[in-house]
């Protein structure tokens, strides 16, 4: 059994880790007819099961709308691409060109844990 002391701290500690976790705001662009946005949302799931992700069909945003700046499928923590891209300006929905492939669960996983 465990002292008090811990059985006190450690739900505390878990309360801590699961708040600092779910107030990142998780947002995933895509659109269908973009062939990775299945794959890559699947991964972002996987990656990290307890997130709430907003889904964004890209097609249904206004055109002034500053995430058509990125390309389907795009995952942004806290308004910002999880890998860095910059949007462009002026953009359009479009399908991401990921030169050298998707990013792995794991990738988005580390991704995720970096941010602030």
């Amino acid at each position: 059994m465990l002292p008090q002391s811990l059985r006190t701290t450690i739900p505390a500690l878990l309360l801590m880790v699961t708040s600092c976790t779910t107030s990142k705001h998780i947002a995933f662009l895509g659109f269908d007819g973009c062939p990775n946005t299945p794959e890559l949302r699947k991964r972002l799931v996987e990656a990290e099961p307890s997130l709430q992700i907003h889904d964004v069909d890209l097609l249904s945003l206004e055109s002034s709308d500053y995430r058509l700046g990125w390309g389907a499928p795009t995952i942004l923590v806290d308004n910002e691409d999880l890998f860095g891209v910059q949007p462009a300006k002026n953009g359009n929905a479009s399908c991401r060109n990921w030169s050298g492939g998707l990013p792995s669960v794991e990738d988005i996983r580390k991704a995720i844990r970096r941010t602030p």
